[in-house]
């Protein structure tokens, strides 16, 4: 932390977007003395809750670009930074170019990543194995299939079709909220465990520095698949670095990615097959940057900070590897209805293993259902060697935590069973 914050101090840096998620950001800049700003459209700081915090912020979009530009030369801005969104990485790329500043990535990249027909392309020619997909509607030869826009991410209008009616129908969807107006159609895979692969990438050292098991909620339907939970390492870690490792380092090298963060969507099947259908060049959700370096790997965090502001990411050096320590993530979603009453998080914050806590929603928030997104209320994480504490550890959190609406009703989506854990935790 000493040399970064020797190398980033007094450096001023522009954050596109001011959500909870960026909140993360603003608070580990500043306390590398990095001056920060964020900016968006919101009027409504409560909207925007990373501008209560920030050094300073700018009522302008993230993507416009030319107010932006003005605005960072007059301020003059040292880094632009984004994350959790292809659309605002976007914007940083294009700001970058026309202010000369560094970016961890290029047009190419960015394509790659958030077109989904274009990233499985790439993967075919490396050899990394993705899930079969259809060319269109009437090629569709059985059900059910999940369809989803080519460019769109976080759930965004994708939907489950288990025939023919259904599937127009989802296609329409797809296509409505598709920016590129492509969609993909793809077999629905519902007999295999979904899984995440993260690599960064420091001066052309590629790094595999985890893998997780996802923990879908358990009144899961065709309707609409809730990722609950995630357990790092995956029970199927083993099994990946013998078969697909290689063939993502190629795929890594033939992008010519030199420093980042990238993560790969798929699924295993338990015998050593996997199939991967996207991926992410930026932040991802799961905010992983205070497990990494527990065991023993860098803070993505840190590593896209240090690259924005200066062009370059000091080699750190790498403590031994706990491969024993496991990260077990809680998803709180909400049903439909208005927060009444919304708490715990205070409590949670307290318990030992606890390394993350977001708190997403806010009373008075009014939650919906559609389709397959369903309104986010916080985020929590533990870390622990021991399987029997992270059981506890889960108890105690659900204990803690309430969402209620004015008539008392229990807001929380899902619950995960003890049961179900024991399933990931070997």
């Amino acid at each position: 932390m000493d040399l970064l914050k020797q190398n980033l101090a007094g450096k001023k840096l522009l954050v596109l977007g001011a959500s909870v998620n960026e909140i993360t950001l603003v608070e580990r800049a500043q306390e590398y003395g990095v001056y920060v700003i964020v900016t968006d459209y919101n009027l409504d700081y409560n909207l925007s809750p990373a501008k209560k915090l920030a050094n300073k912020a700018w009522n302008i979009s993230w993507s416009d670009i030319d107010e932006l530009e003005k605005k960072c030369r007059e301020e003059n801005i040292d880094g632009v930074i984004a994350g959790y969104s292809e659309f605002r990485v976007e914007n940083t790329i294009k700001l970058c170019e026309r202010l000369s500043l560094p970016c961890y990535c290029n047009y190419e990249e960015l394509e790659f990543t958030r077109d989904k027909r274009k990233f499985k392309e790439r993967c075919i020619r490396n050899g990394v194995p993705v899930v079969k997909d259809y060319k269109t509607v009437d090629s569709v030869d059985e059900f059910p299939v999940i369809v989803k826009p080519v460019d769109r991410g976080g759930s965004i209008g994708i939907s489950i079709a288990a025939n023919k009616e259904e599937l127009e129908k989802a296609y329409k969807y797809a296509m409505d909220l598709s920016v590129c107006k492509d969609v993909i159609i793809e077999k629905y895979i519902a007999d295999c465990n979904k899984f995440d692969a993260y690599y960064e990438i420091v001066n052309g050292e590629i790094i595999l520095a985890g893998t997780d098991d996802v923990i879908n909620a358990k009144n899961n339907a065709l309707k609409k698949v809730v990722q609950s939970g995630w357990i790092l390492p995956s029970k199927y870690q083993k099994q990946f670095g013998q078969n697909v490792d290689e063939s993502f380092r190629k795929l890594i090298i033939d992008l010519k990615i030199k420093n980042g963060y990238i993560f790969f969507s798929g699924f295993a099947d338990g015998k050593g097959n996997f199939m991967f259908f996207e991926c992410g060049f930026r932040l991802c959700g799961g905010h992983l940057y205070n497990y990494f370096p527990l065991v023993g790997y860098y803070d993505n965090l840190d590593l896209l900070l240090e690259y924005q502001l200066t062009g370059k990411v000091t080699k750190q050096s790498i403590k031994k590897i706990d491969e024993r320590l496991k990260c077990l993530t809680i998803n709180l979603y909400s049903k439909a209805g208005t927060i009444k009453e919304l708490g715990g998080f205070d409590e949670i914050k307290k318990i030992e293993d606890c390394k993350f806590v977001l708190k997403n929603a806010n009373v008075g928030q009014i939650c919906k259902e559609d389709e397959a997104i369903l309104s986010k209320l916080g985020m929590v994480y533990f870390c622990s060697n021991s399987n029997e504490k992270l059981l506890k550890d889960t108890d105690l959190l659900y204990s803690y935590f309430y969402a209620r609406d004015s008539y008392g009703n229990d807001l929380v989506y899902d619950r995960i069973e003890q049961s179900e854990l024991k399933k990931f935790l070997v």
